[in-house]
């Protein structure tokens, strides 16, 4: 008569998807023979580190992008109120408003020419 036998139950057992399904997505023992290799630690502690550099100059240059919008905006307020002063000064130049502004004081525009005075002995 045949006597079974008990497997040896320290070789290498394989999870039943119908026991534990989060064991056998995240066992990586039969990879790695039991423990996870130096090798991999420092790849993904490099990795790690470049990725946060990656996170650190995206939000630098965010910031920048914000910052270039604020500057952006606040020139074409400069650039409004620069036209506007602009316009005010030549409709301030013209004589027709510098007549009005004269009759405040009791002043009129003159009619006649403005000429030259030339003393003798001097020749421009």
């Amino acid at each position: 008569m045949a006597t079974s036998v008990p497997k040896n139950e320290s070789s290498s057992k394989k999870p039943n998807l119908k026991e534990d399904p989060l064991e056998m997505l995240f066992d990586i023992d039969h990879l790695t023979g039991g423990e996870l290799p130096v090798e991999w630690i420092k790849k993904i502690v490099f990795i790690a580190f470049l990725i946060l550099i990656y996170i650190y100059y995206s939000m630098l240059a965010d910031g920048k992008i914000h910052q270039i919008v604020k500057n952006k905006a606040e020139l074409e307020e400069l650039r409004a109120d620069y036209t506007t002063q602009k316009a005010e000064f030549m409709k301030k130049g013209k004589q027709s408003y510098l007549a009005e502004a004269m009759k405040k004081y009791k002043l009129e525009v003159s009619l006649t020419p403005p000429y030259k005075i030339v003393e003798e002995g001097k020749k421009e």
